[in-house]
């Protein structure tokens, strides 16, 4: 499956959210703007084709039209067709991922009362997918009714709704979520977490975890790219990061609490991740107050 990634903040925001029946022989006009136009299809079929790739959208289809490019009906709809529509614009670049490119489990930066701008994060939506209806119609009605007497009242509860409805489509992405070596991944997260100020010992945390090392490494390596070790220095390092901007503790034992008791390992080690040694990172931050 196909996915549009989004970085994020700001959330897309709304335009305007649509529902209505086209009769037979109806058909959509030619268009090209700078906007997303979501469609869902819950009756009928409806056609659209986005520059030279012509859909057929059934019950429970939902497609994505991305701004800038051209999209017009191929086909007049051959029933009445039901159909909601969602239009929403964001200001960054859209990428196409396939789903299993996707890290689900990539580690963000942790926010500090020391920073001044948000971490930059990534949300993503199916171009062309099959979802349940059941999943998205009451959420769309009540969008809709909400879009149609819009107030300063409910204004705000419409906008939570749009975010909600893209964390509903992306959980339709993340289906995979629930299958075996997701699962172990995460377990192997939380031991890391739970271990981070100990000595990295592959042997104990296979018997810990009880499976083989080597399986328990492709595992967390598959949604988040890193090996055991590479991630817990991310973690030590977020921890190291957390340490210099909410006390004045030396930088000896900022690299202790962080689980890095070598004063000069954790030095390089941190040069390593944060492009500049504990101490310069500490004072960069601190000026910028």
């Amino acid at each position: 499956m196909d996915c549009l990634e989004l970085r994020i903040p700001p959330l897309p925001q709304l335009l305007m959210v649509g529902h209505a029946l086209w009769p037979r022989g109806m058909r959509h006009a030619r268009r090209s703007f700078s906007v997303y136009d979501l469609l869902y299809v819950v009756g009928g079929r409806f056609y659209m084709t986005e520059d030279d790739t012509a859909y057929e959208l059934k019950r429970g289809d939902l497609l994505v039209l991305e701004p800038g490019r051209t999209h017009y009906g191929q086909r007049p709809v051959a029933e009445p067709t039901e159909l909601y529509w969602v239009h929403f614009s964001h200001p960054h670049p859209q990428v196409t991922k396939g789903h299993d490119a996707i890290l689900w489990s990539t580690l963000l930066g942790k926010g500090t009362d020391k920073d001044l701008t948000p971490v930059d994060q990534y949300m993503y939506l199916p171009k062309h997918a099959n979802i349940d209806p059941a999943l998205l119609v009451p959420l769309l009605d009540e969008m809709t009714a909400l879009h149609e007497t819009l107030t300063l009242r409910n204004s705000l509860r419409l906008n939570a709704l749009l975010g909600e409805l893209f964390e509903r489509l992306q959980s339709t992405i993340s289906g995979g979520l629930n299958s075996r070596s997701y699962q172990i991944s995460e377990r192997v997260a939380q031991y890391l977490k739970a271990h981070l100020r100990e000595p990295f010992d592959a042997e104990a945390m296979a018997d810990a975890l009880h499976y083989n090392f080597d399986y328990l490494a492709r595992c967390l390596k598959k949604y988040t790219g890193m090996s055991p070790l590479q991630y817990l220095h991310h973690l030590q390092m977020n921890r190291a990061v957390t340490l210099l901007l909410t006390t004045d503790l030396p930088i000896q034992e900022v690299g202790e609490q962080a689980g890095q008791p070598n004063g000069n390992y954790f030095i390089r080690l941190f040069r390593k991740h944060m492009g500049m040694a504990p101490g310069a990172y500490r004072t960069m931050h601190r000026a910028r107050l």
